[in-house]
């Protein structure tokens, strides 16, 4: 509905300014609305396409960068599990992710639920993700309100985050772990892949 109230007067302008210049090219006759007010009304309709699309691409590119930022901040909370996850399966001479990398890349939590389901971590492992669980438990409870700010898709799949977190902080068993860890993974892939 939105994009349809920024759309609809550029259609109204460019449809205006494009009817009155075709009239302006059937007049045949000199008259003084030919000579004089037709011109006009076509550079208002020019000049109105031209600022309406201008500041609604503004307007766009502003609330596109904004929920870029709300995006960032929600990805940057689940930044240490992913970081522990890497670490986890990282190759004897490999180097870790970079930040800017587990804060932004979708590509890598794929990499890392794939490694998941496919080799087991090692109880220290375990232990450390479970801490950071309980630390980040809070936090990402607290930035629900923000998720929302961004869709109701967004929400819901944070509100599965949270709850593999909770479930993570909770856990006394490696399969009680492993679960979890897997619904957060496959939740902050959702996550990712819902539109900004």
């Amino acid at each position: 509905m939105n994009r349809w109230l920024l759309v609809l007067p550029l259609a109204i302008f460019g449809l205006s300014g494009i009817g009155l210049y075709l009239f302006w090219l059937s007049q045949a006759d000199d008259t003084a609305f030919r000579d004089n007010l037709l011109p006009e009304l076509i550079g208002f309709c020019l000049e109105g396409f031209f600022l309406v699309g201008l500041f609604t691409f503004v307007q766009q590119l502003r609330e596109y960068y904004r929920r870029r930022e709300l995006w960032l901040n929600l990805r940057s909370v689940l930044r240490d599990f992913l970081s522990h996850l890497d670490l986890a399966f990282l190759a004897a001479e490999a180097d870790p992710a970079e930040t800017r990398e587990l804060e932004t890349q979708p590509q890598l939590v794929l990499r890392l639920q794939q490694r998941l389901q496919e080799q087991p971590l090692a109880i220290e492992h375990l232990v450390a993700l479970k801490r950071v669980a309980l630390v980040t438990l809070p936090l990402a409870r607290d930035l629900i309100n923000i998720a929302a700010q961004l869709s109701t898709q967004h929400m819901r799949s944070w509100i599965g985050i949270v709850e593999a977190i909770q479930q993570l902080t909770e856990a006394d068993a490696r399969d009680e772990v492993e679960r979890p860890l897997n619904e957060l993974l496959k939740a902050l892939i959702t996550f990712d892949r819902l539109k900004l």
